[in-house]
């Protein structure tokens, strides 16, 4: 698959969160997982692993543009990697992501 698109203009949806993979005990503890989530921190459990939404805007971003843009990290400009990524953005922001991705013969 080949990703398609580009970032749009005032969206810095990507920018406003970290995902860390945590101990699968934060989830399965009930009173550990509230504490987590009281402090607004969403747990979620996905192939077997526990990710962690921390919602912390990148503090590279001035409003909504990368004020180190061009000297960004890898992962920012490799992001989203996958269908996964976008459906990922989409439900922890509701945001709609302008990337896409094809199949490699797909494209013209």
């Amino acid at each position: 698959m080949q990703r398609t698109g580009f970032c749009k203009e005032n969206c810095a949806a990507c920018c406003q969160f970290l995902v860390l993979q945590v101990n699968p005990q934060y989830h399965e503890q009930e009173d550990v997982k509230r504490w987590v989530e009281l402090h607004g921190v969403r747990l979620e459990m996905r192939s077997g692993a526990c990710w962690a939404y921390i919602p912390s805007p990148c503090s590279a971003l001035q409003g909504t543009k990368c004020g180190i843009y061009e000297t960004r990290p890898e992962v920012c400009k490799t992001w989203p990697s996958s269908q996964a990524d976008i459906d990922e953005l989409h439900r922890y922001t509701n945001a709609d992501c302008t990337y896409s991705f094809v199949a490699e013969g797909e494209l013209e």
